[in-house]
């Protein structure tokens, strides 16, 4: 046989037992399968039956004598809403009603069917009992406070109300905590429930206290230092230097030194005479504009999100808390310090001659800062801001022929609306805000232009001592560090207010003006609403205007001093303005009921 028939014949045998090995797997394959089949069939394996783990109907184990929000809540959803929404928050699955037994059918058991035992409720069959935590769940509450509402008005669903409001926030508390929304240690209340979203985890809120104390401390340290060092220069000057010349200076004057005069009385410098009120007033200013320009960043002049972002701020964005605060106590503080001033200008005599028309231009920014003030205010949308939204714009009403236009041009409409927050949040940014900032330089201005602080002529002088402007900026530095500290104490420790966010169906019951027009609210329950609280503020406003044109000045020797004779009158009127308004702030912080 040839080598060729040879290959042949061993290609054929390979291919065949090749085809015969393919062959003799695939009917093992198939014997295999018809024989698991047939096992399957004829002796199926019994599978174990899931048994429930009795621990998860266990009361939470909770040893504090004095249980935080979180824990207080997981014993009030144990006692009362796990039964029905599962232990966690799954709902009234059927792998959930396994847990009771021979009751795990709630309508044929009795307990929950038509013919329900004294201590039982019907559910009806058609009611459907949702889960409380996981995807999907709690889709119909935008955010915490909506929550918190519904569990207090209809948990539990056999027992509406029963519930009181901190049981509420604590069974709310521990749903969202459930649900993985709640950033941990937050205690849910009034005033940051609306910052917690439902349907996503808000970023975990740091505790910016410790820096906020070193922040504060180390202010304060510089305080200490430059008052020190002031102390140290005073002696060494009493000993070796002719205190009548102002001590020279090589140093190159800034912008803030060329807001001052080369040099001024140090009689006149001293803060008894000063207060310092007008350097920080001005201080308390550039708080206000760089704090509310962040505050811009996050706030929404929207109806349904402004108060949600006031809470966004203060609760959770870094340092948020501290803007806010500053902000508000500074504006707080600055109505004061500007009313002071206005004081001390008066009470010194130093509107007089050439200077009447700045203080024409203090009392328009001083007006500014009371509307400031008030607009702000009103820019927090929420319940503690009705008298403002409602009493307070109500007044304009009430004034004569153009009451009812001057109302549509502050409100934006015929009644308080949509319209209405953005129109206060136009107020007070680009009007109000630009005009205050426009009066504050023409006022700097005309100070720097007058020649300063006044003071009696130089032949007319008890002395010729003089500071620099390097002393005087030194010394009003010292004074913002201090007022720096006790702004920041003020911040931790008295945060500023807030209320839930304002619902419209809410009636106005015992509403509050805010604190700087408490005396005009008193002043409504005497009468007339336009007589009170519409003319009598405002004659108020032009009496005041009109005492260095109407009214004696005092003499250019009695200039720089406390209570000149020359402008008695005028000290009386303006102490009794200041003292009756005082003694209305205080009768309207006890207030008998609404006007």
């Amino acid at each position: 046989m040839s080598e060729h028939r040879i290959s042949i014949v061993r290609t054929l045998l390979a291919v065949s037992v090749i085809v015969l090995a393919i062959t003799a797997t695939l009917l093992s394959s198939s014997t295999v399968e018809a024989s698991h089949n047939l096992q399957f069939t004829a002796a199926p394996t019994l599978q174990p039956t899931p048994t429930f783990d009795p621990k998860r109907l266990d009361k939470p184990n909770v040893t504090s004598e004095t249980p935080n929000q979180l824990e207080a809540g997981s014993l009030k959803y144990w006692g009362v809403c796990m039964a029905c929404h599962g232990d966690h928050g799954q709902g009234l699955t059927d792998e959930w009603r396994e847990a009771f037994g021979e009751d795990r059918n709630c309508w044929k058991s009795g307990c929950h069917g038509s013919h329900v035992p004294p201590q039982g409720f019907a559910i009806p069959r058609d009611k459907i009992i949702p889960s409380v935590a996981g995807p999907g769940s709690l889709a119909r509450f935008k955010n915490a406070q909506e929550l918190h509402d519904y569990v207090l008005a209809s948990m539990p669903w056999w027992d509406p109300g029963q519930l009181t409001d901190e049981q509420a926030w604590q069974a709310t508390a521990y749903i969202l905590d459930m649900h993985g929304t709640l950033p941990d240690d937050f205690i849910l209340n009034d005033t940051n429930a609306s910052a917690i979203m439902t349907q996503y985890a808000v970023p975990q809120p740091i505790n910016d206290r410790p820096a906020l104390f070193v922040f504060a401390g180390i202010l304060g340290l510089a305080a200490i230092g430059m008052l020190a060092q002031d102390i140290r220069k005073s002696i060494l000057q009493k000993k070796n230097v002719d205190a009548t010349d102002p001590k020279p200076t090589h140093e190159r004057p800034n912008f803030f030194h060329h807001l001052h005069a080369p040099t001024i009385p140090a009689l006149q410098a001293r803060f008894r005479y000063t207060l310092g009120a007008g350097g920080m007033a001005v201080f308390l200013c550039l708080i206000l504009l760089v704090t509310g320009i962040l505050e811009m960043f996050y706030y929404i002049p929207v109806p349904e999100h402004a108060a949600v972002s006031v809470e966004t701020i203060t609760s959770l964005v870094p340092f948020g808390a501290l803007i806010r605060n500053l902000h508000y106590w500074s504006a707080q503080a600055l109505v004061i310090v500007a009313s002071v001033h206005l004081l001390r200008v008066v009470l010194t005599g130093a509107y007089a001659r050439h200077r009447r028309f700045n203080y024409l231009i203090g009392m328009g920014m001083l007006v500014l800062i009371l509307l400031l003030d008030f607009t702000g205010y009103v820019l927090r949308w929420d319940e503690g801001i009705r008298w403002a939204l409602t009493v307070g714009t109500n007044l304009l009403k009430t004034v004569p022929w153009i009451g009812g236009a001057l109302y549509q041009l502050v409100i934006g409409g015929g009644q308080p609306g949509l319209s209405t927050l953005e129109r206060f949040y136009t107020w007070h940014i680009f009007v109000l805000m630009l005009a205050l900032i426009f009066l504050v330089v023409w006022h700097i201005f005309r100070v720097r232009r007058d020649g300063g602080i006044a003071v009696p002529p130089p032949i007319q002088r008890e002395d010729s001592i003089r500071i620099s402007r390097f002393e005087l900026v030194r010394r009003e530095v010292r004074i913002m560090l201090i007022s720096s500290v006790i702004l920041i104490l003020l911040s931790i420790i008295f945060p500023a207010p807030i209320a839930r966010p304002m619902t419209y169906a809410t009636e106005v019951h015992d509403a509050r003006a805010p604190w700087f027009f408490l005396w005009v609210q008193e002043l409504l329950k005497y009468g007339d609403p336009f007589l009170w609280g519409v003319a009598v503020p405002v004659l108020t406003l032009i009496l005041m205007s009109l005492i260095p044109y109407v009214l004696r000045e005092a003499g250019d020797h009695e200039l720089g001093k406390w209570f000149p004779r020359g402008n008695r009158v005028s000290q009386v009127i303006i102490i009794v303005l200041a003292l009756t308004i005082t003694a209305l702030t205080i009768l309207a912080s006890f207030p008998t009921g609404s006007p």
